[in-house]
């Protein structure tokens, strides 16, 4: 009793960070027995998040469209125009699978709780350090705001100058340097892009936490198939137990993929853009300390969110492979079971994965990919720009 009261304490404090962002941003599924006062309030705060986020889009796209003469204003806008685009992009696809999401925060819940004492120890091995990682990028993502928000306030200070510039960029149809269009633009601007930063630490440390847990699944199944003695006579009810949760897991990460695959699609689609204008800027800008610091914490957030996605979907692909190989390491020759094995095996050489709307994995490779292709496009902006 005090073990599963001590695995409740640990993966609440563990999971509260996540919990807090993603309920900021109206993502986190509620509890079964909800009101029906709380869902009509959760879909008024989606509703509000999406007003907030598209506006903040379409003004900043306005704004490109307005700059489009002098490259460098151009590029920093797009930055922050694709950003917000994705942002919405997540809450759309999060708002769809409500359902999903509800039953991807349960499983991982009861897995904690409930779960066997040997089970516990290999989620605390497989996921403790990617809590403390989602923990980290929050930090990123939050200090990166910051930056931007200060930045135009430190820039007026230091140059010792009155133009008042909007942190997030954005044409609003009005002159917005003038009072009080500036207090009322500005605060607007400052809440919507601090919500949109909400949106990427909230679905960025959740989709690596969710996935880890899914990898963390497939090594409690290794684990179980490898304790498997031929000369036990409960050897048979082992090897059920062990199919059935291999099941589960598999099941747990198709959810996964069901939720996650379009928004990978467009996470390493627009990923490629950020990272591309995030090192234009700062090659452009490195005399500028004010834009050179702000930017190199917004290409280190970016290639970090990109990273999380690849590692977590790697791991995944290795530990459901993995399940095979610990079937074979099995006494399976001890016993009946060979050929119920041999069906593991075979299951296993098409392993779980998250893919990018099923046109390529993610994984380590398709990192590189992106970042390669990233850097591509920038040789070729800073080439146009000296023409």
């Amino acid at each position: 009793m005090n073990t599963q009261l001590f695995a409740v304490d640990e993966y609440n404090n563990l999971i509260k960070p996540i919990m807090i962002a993603t309920k900021i941003i109206s993502v986190w599924p509620l509890d079964k027995d909800s009101t029906r006062t709380a869902v009509i309030l959760q879909n008024l705060h989606t509703v509000a998040m999406f007003l907030m986020v598209i506006s903040l889009s379409t003004a900043t796209t306005l704004e490109v469209i307005n700059t489009i003469d002098d490259l460098n204003e151009a590029t920093e806008c797009a930055l922050l125009c694709t950003a917000f685009y994705l942002c919405g992009f997540r809450l759309t696809i999060y708002s769809l699978y409500r359902k999903d999401m509800s039953y991807i925060v349960e499983t991982m819940k009861t897995d904690w709780i409930l779960g066997s004492y040997e089970d516990i120890l290999i989620l605390r091995d497989k996921c403790l350090f990617t809590f403390r990682l989602s923990k980290y990028f929050i930090f990123t993502v939050a200090s990166t705001i910051c930056l931007f928000i200060c930045a135009p306030l430190i820039e007026g200070y230091i140059y010792d100058t009155t133009m008042r510039v909007l942190p997030f960029r954005g044409y609003f149809f009005v002159n917005h340097t003038i009072s009080p269009f500036f207090e009322i633009i500005y605060t607007f601007n400052v809440v919507s892009g601090c919500f949109s930063a909400t949106t990427i630490a909230a679905a960025t440390s959740f989709n690596l936490v969710v996935i880890m847990h899914g990898s963390a699944k497939f090594a409690i199944i290794q684990n179980k198939l490898k304790n498997i003695k031929g000369n036990k006579q409960s050897a048979y009810t082992e090897l059920s137990a062990c199919i059935k949760s291999h099941q589960d897991a598999i099941t747990f990460a198709d959810t996964l993929e069901r939720v996650i695959n379009i928004l990978a699609l467009g996470q390493f689609v627009i990923s490629t853009g950020l990272v591309c204008f995030a090192g234009f800027q700062i090659t452009e800008m490195i005399q500028d300390r004010g834009r050179f610091i702000k930017y190199s914490a917004f290409l280190n957030s970016a290639i970090l969110e990109l990273f999380l996605f690849s590692f977590s979907g790697n791991k995944l692909i290795d530990e459901s492979e993995a399940v095979g190989f610990a079937a074979y390491e099995s006494e399976w020759y001890n016993n009946n079971c060979g050929l119920i094995l041999q069906t593991i095996i075979m299951r296993c050489r098409v392993p779980c994965k998250i893919t990018a709307a099923k046109f390529y994995s993610m994984s380590l490779e398709s990192f590189a990919t992106v970042l390669s292709t990233s850097f591509s496009y920038l040789t070729v902006l800073n080439a146009s720009n000296e023409e």
